[in-house]
């Protein structure tokens, strides 16, 4: 009778606040990555962000009523927020060596339309491998590693422990260094609950291109 106490009093959070701490986190990061380069510790809590936001593209996918609507928003936000993204970390509107991480997602989006769409597990595993590639080529945050951190959150959604396993492989294993930290954001995910929450779908599309906006716009301050 404990245990069952002990489950149902468990802390529980929505997807809603599962992103919010995903953006916290990220919002950290990126203060830490363009100001405060020296300080480690903004760049650890910095790796919570990117796989909560792997399970939540995933989950998108998964709940979407027009896939393809949801890839094209995805691709939308992503070419409008890279002038941001390339004036906040590398000072300059155009900078073709690193692409923003709403590419990843979007191409992330591509792999798993991919994965539904062919039953034939060659030409599906084909045609991952070329979305992969495409993600290194273009050089979009996280890249292929990313990919596979969505592909495992949308495979292993209902499998905790393979879920679990596969992201610790890919942070710790595939990528190494600080990365290694990114398994903390297992913590967030035990706790989602699978509901919705609150629907502000606007203000989480929105937040990415305007933090960038403000974080370019205040180093262009400092600079000058």
């Amino acid at each position: 009778m404990n245990q069952k106490i002990l489950v149902k009093n468990r802390p529980e959070i929505s997807a809603c606040q599962l992103k919010w701490t995903g953006l916290i986190t990220m919002l950290i990061d990126h203060v830490g990555l363009i100001f405060f380069p020296d300080l480690w510790i903004l760049d650890v809590i910095g790796r919570i962000s990117f796989p909560i936001f792997a399970f939540t593209t995933a989950v998108g996918f998964m709940y979407t009523r027009n896939i393809v609507s949801y890839g094209l928003r995805l691709f939308a936000f992503a070419v409008a927020s890279e002038p941001f993204y390339d004036l906040a970390f590398f000072g300059t509107p155009v900078y073709p060596g690193r692409q923003n991480v709403l590419f990843t997602f979007a191409l992330g989006g591509l792999m798993l339309y991919f994965w539904l769409y062919f039953e034939n597990m060659v030409f599906r595993c084909f045609s991952v491998l070329m979305v992969l590639l495409a993600a290194e080529f273009f050089a979009t945050d996280y890249s292929s590693m990313g990919l596979l951190m969505i592909l495992f959150c949308y495979c292993f959604y209902n499998e905790n422990l393979k879920r679990d396993i596969s992201l610790a492989a890919v942070n710790v294993l595939l990528m190494g260094g600080r990365q290694m930290f990114a398994v903390l954001s297992l913590i967030p995910l035990h706790l989602y609950s699978g509901e919705k929450g609150r629907d502000m779908k606007k203000i989480f599309y929105l937040f990415y291109p305007l933090h960038l906006a403000l974080l370019a716009g205040i180093r262009w301050w400092i600079e000058q």
